[in-house]
């Protein structure tokens, strides 16, 4: 059984970074006398490139950087991006009274704060969320 699971696992597609695209070996006839008619199947040409060049190696520390900004990117910038909304939720949970919905909430706080105010809580939303990625 576990024999079978092996070979399974090294001729998974997806076990190696770089998949490489074979000749499928077909011709221009029907390789099987028991095949229904129709029309002849082509061979098809397929080729990956020879050479690929990346911009570091992987593992290197210009890597690990390139992994890290990223994260910053994909992380640290859209949660800080979400920041007035969840502040602004926030002040709904705790004064329902006053923040009556979202809009409501939005235009009270304008008000009351101007848009500096929206943004309370960005910086440690943005350090937390792009360490995180």
């Amino acid at each position: 059984m576990f024999s079978s699971v092996a070979h399974l696992a090294r001729a998974n597609p997806f076990n190696a970074p770089h998949l490489q695209l074979v000749h499928d070996g077909l011709t221009g006839h029907r390789s099987s006398p028991a095949a229904p008619p129709g029309p002849p199947r082509r061979s098809r040409n397929l080729a990956a490139a020879a050479v690929e060049e990346y911009s570091c190696e992987y593992g290197s520390m210009k890597f690990y950087a390139l992994c890290g900004f990223g994260g910053v990117l994909s992380c640290g910038l859209t949660h800080t991006a979400v920041v007035p909304l969840d502040l602004v939720k926030c002040r709904m949970q705790v004064d329902p009274q006053k923040y009556k919905g979202i809009f409501n909430g939005f235009s009270v706080t304008l008000k009351e704060d101007g848009v500096r105010g929206l943004a309370k809580g960005w910086a440690p939303t943005f350090i937390g969320y792009s360490m995180q990625g």
